[in-house]
């Protein structure tokens, strides 16, 4: 999978998630989550792909685990040189690690996009549209921070999960 095809993948994710909830098609995508039953070989996996398209290969870390999915979590905190921007998505891997929503994903679908992580702000920097609270879960934390999950979306997904704070890696 390219960029193109991971951030194809995150849109499809952010339109259907909008028809419902109209606001979030104003919120950027920070993060696009890829899900997984073995982090070390999707990462390999994902570093080929980016190899053959000639991009550079994303640098993981091991960040938070995500709370909200039911999640381990790796993060490349490379930006990707080809948007033209410095606020491109980060890829988050998530492999599971309780019987939550990430499961369910991954039993349902398999391997591949499942959540996209939004920032809380618009692309030219203003603040995003007002978030019902009635819309949005608890807060808990996660690879890019604390979020809070849009409710009203089937268990095994995709997920959106609206950030508290855009990521330091996001902020143009």
């Amino acid at each position: 999978m390219s960029d193109a095809g991971l951030l194809a993948a995150a849109m499809a994710v952010r339109i259907d998630a909008g028809g419902r909830d109209p606001w979030l098609h104003a919120l950027q995508i920070v993060g696009i989550g890829w899900a997984t039953v073995e982090l070390e070989r999707a990462a390999g996996e994902l570093d080929s792909a980016f190899d053959r398209a000639a991009m550079p290969k994303p640098a993981w870390a091991p960040a938070t685990r995500d709370e909200l999915l039911g999640a381990a979590a790796w993060v490349s905190r490379e930006w990707w040189p080809t948007s033209g921007s410095d606020d491109s998505p980060a890829v988050v891997l998530l492999e599971p690690d309780t019987e939550g929503r990430l499961a369910a994903a991954l039993a349902r679908s398999g391997e591949g996009v499942v959540a996209i992580y939004l920032a809380p702000r618009m692309p030219d920097g203003s603040t995003g549209p007002r978030i019902e609270a009635g819309r949005v879960g608890r807060p808990a934390p996660g690879p890019l921070g604390s979020g809070r999950l849009v409710l009203a979306r089937p268990a095994w997904g995709p997920h959106v999960i609206v950030l508290d704070r855009v990521p330091p890696q996001a902020r143009a």
